[in-house]
């Protein structure tokens, strides 16, 4: 049986043939890809780093194009045949004759990958960082403690109601050599980049002093990643077995069984690489580049780092006073300022990011207004002889309102898996740190893009719900 609105659709099938509009579409397409490659490139300052931008922003436009178009497959090849018919011909709106399906999809579509994009960074970033709301995080770092000290400094921290965590020691040390090549020998045949741009270790990692503790468990800000864990204290004789950050290890060109000798305030301790581990730095915790065992350091000259928690700004405040009043020489940190600094600063880039991030958006609900209003003779005719068959301006209205709701449902639906995936290869390859898909607010940003499109869409549809048929004959007229 052939719809009601099919004998109206047919005069403009048979519009002249769009092979020449194709092209020009095609041609201006191209032209503003490579003005938008052009100003990645200038912008990043590097070609590759611009054209990595630039075809990541095309790839996500070809997704949403293809999603497009196989949304106007799907409404007119799987239309369901027993639902309410209003719904039926909002979704065969679709594939309507000259439709703007595809144009609407791309830029509601894209203004909603770059909010979703930069809401999953922001979240995982301010999750790294965040130290209020997790109960057993410490804020409060009690540093430069000597280890005649501690016993002071511990009983004041008591005394205040608050339980430190153990002392962590730290003693500073240097390179002495690697793998039996003293360090000047190497800094004058290195060079001062990274490993690699030479066949020894970079310049940085020989000459900086090394702040390293020892124990004999690794802890929650670490994995290990290469050999093995040593058991009990060092042995007494022979090199000390030691444990290096995966990173620090790669700039030094080593790998577990090479030899690296420390100088320990003239002291010389030669060791071997037992094991190499994996740092999450983004966590307020102690980490190392260089852990060793119990025992060869136990004597050497070091200071002591205490964490704690206390949630009250007054009371974290007095017992700043009371530590320095026993201790002058301790320092004690507070790490929500630096939290909330941090969150400031953070805050202020996103910011900048949303405003552009919303434009992108807003200019897509005006592109969806430019349709409708292109298609507003189309449009007022179908309501026409919707009205003329016995259709209510309720019905019409629903009928506007499936076909907004399926272009916003779908944008919104592309664009936040888009942002999964942009957002997962940000934080894994750009800041090297875990990712979480924060599952709420993304759910939130999809139904407010949907309602929105469906909002917009219904309207500058009103004017085709609101007509009379008489009203639009001496109109069109």
């Amino acid at each position: 049986r052939i719809p009601p609105l099919a004998a109206l659709r047919r005069p403009y099938e048979a519009e002249s043939p769009a092979a020449p509009r194709d092209r020009w579409r095609w041609g201006a397409g191209a032209a503003l890809g490579a003005s938008v490659a052009g100003l990645a490139v200038l912008q990043a300052g590097h070609w590759r780093t611009g054209l990595l931008f630039a075809g990541a922003v095309g790839i996500a436009l070809l997704l949403l194009w293809l999603a497009a178009l196989g949304l106007i497959r799907a409404a007119r090849r799987w239309s369901p045949a027993r639902g309410s018919y209003l719904w039926r011909q909002g979704l065969a709106n679709l594939h309507r004759p000259a439709n703007q399906t595809v144009v609407v999809v791309l830029a509601l579509g894209f203004g909603a990958f770059l909010l979703a994009t930069l809401l999953v960074v922001q979240q995982n970033l301010l999750r790294e960082i965040r130290l209020t709301g997790g109960p057993r995080r410490p804020n409060l770092v009690v540093f430069d403690v000597q280890t005649d000290q501690a016993r002071a400094v511990t009983e004041v921290l008591r005394r205040a109601g608050v339980e430190p965590s153990p002392a962590v020691p730290i003693v500073p040390m240097r390179i002495a050599s690697v793998n039996g090549a003293p360090t000047s020998r190497l800094l004058v045949q290195g060079t001062d980049g990274h490993a690699g741009d030479d066949d020894g270790p970079s310049g940085w990692a020989l000459r900086r002093e090394y702040r390293s503790t020892y124990r004999d468990t690794t802890v929650a800000s670490e994995r290990l990643v290469a050999g093995t864990w040593w058991r009990g204290d060092a042995p007494a004789t022979g090199a000390v077995p030691i444990s290096l950050e995966a990173g620090i290890a790669a700039e030094l060109g080593v790998a577990p069984g090479d030899t690296i000798t420390w100088d320990v305030q003239g002291v010389r301790i030669a060791s071997v690489v037992a094991n190499l581990r994996e740092v999450d730095w983004a966590r307020f915790e102690p980490n190392f580049f260089v852990v060793f065992p119990p025992g060869p350091l136990d004597r050497a000259p070091q200071t002591l780092v205490l964490l704690a928690r206390v949630e009250d700004v007054a009371a974290r405040a007095r017992l700043q006073r009371q530590v320095v009043e026993a201790a002058p020489n301790v320092s004690v940190l507070d790490l929500t300022q630096i939290q909330e600094s941090l969150e400031r600063l953070l805050g202020k880039v996103v910011l900048a990011i949303r405003f552009m991030a919303l434009f992108s958006l807003l200019a897509g609900l005006v592109v969806l207004a430019g349709a409708i209003a292109a298609n507003r003779f189309q449009r007022v005719r179908e309501a026409v002889l919707l009205k003329t068959l016995g259709a209510t301006r309720r019905q019409i209205a629903v009928i506007v309102l499936a076909e907004h709701l399926a272009l916003g449902g779908l944008a919104a639906i592309v664009a936040l898996g888009l942002a999964g995936l942009a957002g997962w290869g940000l934080m894994r390859f750009v800041f090297e740190t875990d990712f979480a898909l924060p599952l709420g607010p993304l759910l939130g940003l999809g139904l407010g893009v949907a309602a929105l499109t469906a909002s917009v869409g219904l309207w500058n549809g009103s004017e085709a719900v609101r007509q009379t048929p008489l009203e639009a004959l001496r109109e069109q007229g």
